[in-house]
């Protein structure tokens, strides 16, 4: 048993910490999720309306392996560029997608989950796992998902 502690440890201190903040966010919404399916059981004594949230807590706690996995792998692709254009909702002005210059390429990404607005000029580091599909449009590379994005900072 510690032997495979031990090796759980070496593996899990591989993991950048962009991949390893979404690892440990991906187990809290599982442990989240489990801990609200017990207190709905403890609270209605209801077996159907515990259902849903125990699917939840299964896919949730899934998702974090499959991360786990893809990052002990080595499964995944850091894109290294440059902000130059961000689209934004016309409401909130949240970032919708945002156009990034890495190196000879140019890669629309679009953004999820990101409460704040993403400036232009900005350093940017995006996780991308190695099987993600690119797609081409508008003369540059189309990206809908990707594993974590850090900001590395502003350009004066």
């Amino acid at each position: 048993m510690n032997n495979r502690i031990s090796t759980f440890k070496a593996q899990y201190a591989t993991i950048p910490n962009p991949l390893k903040k979404q690892l440990l966010t991906r187990i809290g919404l599982a442990l989240a999720f489990f801990l609200l399916s017990v207190l709905v059981l403890w609270a209605m004594f209801d077996w159907l309306a515990m259902i849903p949230l125990i699917c939840l807590a299964v896919f949730s706690a899934i998702r974090a392996y499959i991360l786990f996995s893809q990052a002990v792998a080595g499964e995944y692709m850091i894109i290294r560029g440059r902000c130059i254009e961000v689209t934004a909702t016309p409401i909130r002005k949240r970032s919708k997608s945002i156009l990034v210059q890495a190196d000879e390429h140019v890669i629309r990404l679009m953004v999820k989950q990101r409460p704040t607005r993403i400036p232009v000029g900005v350093e940017l580091d995006i996780y991308v796992a190695a099987n993600t599909p690119i797609y081409e449009k508008d003369g540059a590379d189309l990206i809908h998902t990707y594993l974590a994005i850090t900001l590395k900072g502003k350009n004066p």
